[in-house]
């Protein structure tokens, strides 16, 4: 286990993007004689009470600077790390989010790589798998850390709330650096942080809709811990990159495009998901809509299908018209196997219509579907597995 050190002070960006963690928090009668129940409210039109609580919560160990004039001019002072906060134009429940959310937080990176060292972004629980994928896509081969989280109870809720942790965790890890080999290292990519664990952006997956302990990553290993408060990194897990010096992800490397790849204007859908079911009839789907996208097949077990009439048959007349088929399993651990394939061992197919059959094996059921998003058109897509 490395060795946590802070040899210099570290900015952060912290990305606001609405979600729990943002939500006003209001207390209303649900019917007369009640004693009053706290309802969640939409994400509040004004920032300015998050962020004042995300202060007074971080103060101790971190400076907070309004902007990147003030911090520029206060960055040899010595003082400890420090963070810079930028709420998206339109902060929004995550349920909501769509693609384009996705591109809109990679650009406020992208556009921000040379003027902080990592990036912490508060995100709505319900699609946070999605994006953190997402996120991780749009910017390959990062070198600065980029940490996703959230909360299942308002920053702004009196009483506990896990969104004050998940702030201070997120910062731990966003401003890590350890001594390996006689150079000082960070963490580098996107990363998941959520009740004390560090999880990789691609593997992540919401285990419950109401414990804190929301997100787990149970087809790969945790990252890191944040252990009494101090932030541990597990050497052979965490990738890490030299920060001798300032890194820069290469500009012709980001993903980043103006609109979705698959919107209105294009006429090409998203990818459809198709969790399998006893007795799934394919013919209640409109798969003929998504011969030019893909569907993404939460298979049963190892990647298992039924024998079915119903089922086979139209899989089989969607994929000869040029469609993409990718197989996760329904399950939170294991691997995606071939097996789906003795699902349909009396169907003719042909050298053409396999390769449009991808196995996900480790991948999860989020990541499959970012992937099928932003990459259809290309190689990365093209791969028989993913």
């Amino acid at each position: 286990m490395a060795d946590s050190k802070r040899p210099r002070s570290r900015s952060v960006l912290v990305i606001d993007t609405g979600g729990t963690f943002s939500m006003e928090y209001k207390s209303e009668l649900e019917s007369p004689g009640s004693s009053g129940s706290k309802r969640l409210l939409d994400v509040g039109k004004s920032h300015k009470d998050v962020l004042n609580k995300l202060k007074s919560i971080s103060a101790k160990e971190y400076e907070y600077y309004d902007n990147d004039e003030e911090r520029s001019r206060r960055s040899q002072s010595g003082k400890p790390h420090s963070w810079t906060y930028h709420a998206l134009s339109e902060r929004i429940d995550s349920s909501s989010a769509t693609p384009q959310s996705w591109h809109d937080i990679a650009k406020v990176i992208f556009e921000n790589q040379l003027s902080f060292d990592a990036f912490v972004v508060i995100h709505g629980t319900d699609t946070l798998m999605y994006a953190s994928a997402g996120i991780t896509f749009l910017l390959p081969k990062f070198t600065k850390p980029v940490i996703v989280t959230g909360a299942q109870i308002p920053v702004l809720a009196p009483g506990a709330s896990d969104a004050v942790g998940n702030f201070l965790g997120s910062l731990a890890f966003a401003t890590w650096t350890a001594l390996l080999k006689g150079r000082l290292h960070s963490l580098k990519g996107v990363f998941v942080y959520f009740n004390t664990k560090l999880m990789r952006g691609t593997t992540v997956v919401k285990v419950d809709s109401q414990r804190w302990d929301a997100f787990d990553s149970p087809r790969a290993p945790i990252v890191g811990e944040l252990i009494e408060g101090k932030a541990e990194v597990y050497d052979k897990r965490g990738d890490v990159s030299a920060a001798t010096k300032p890194e820069v992800s290469d500009r012709s490397e980001l993903r980043v495009r103006p609109l979705p790849l698959y919107s209105e204007a294009s006429k090409r859908p998203y990818p459809l998901i198709i969790h399998l079911f006893p007795g799934i009839d394919l013919k209640h789907f409109a798969l003929g809509e998504h011969t030019n996208s893909a569907i993404i097949l939460a298979a049963y077990g190892s990647g298992n299908g039924p024998k079915l009439d119903q089922f086979w048959p139209y899989l089989e007349k969607y994929l000869d018209n040029g469609g993409l088929v990718a197989v996760v399993s329904e399950c939170l651990s294991g691997r995606t196997s071939e097996a789906y394939e003795a699902c349909i061992e009396n169907w003719d197919k042909t050298d053409e219509t396999d390769s449009r059959i991808a196995t996900c094996q480790y991948t999860t059921l989020p990541a499959a579907y970012a992937r099928a998003v932003l990459f259809l058109d290309e190689y990365e897509c093209k791969k028989r597995t993913w």
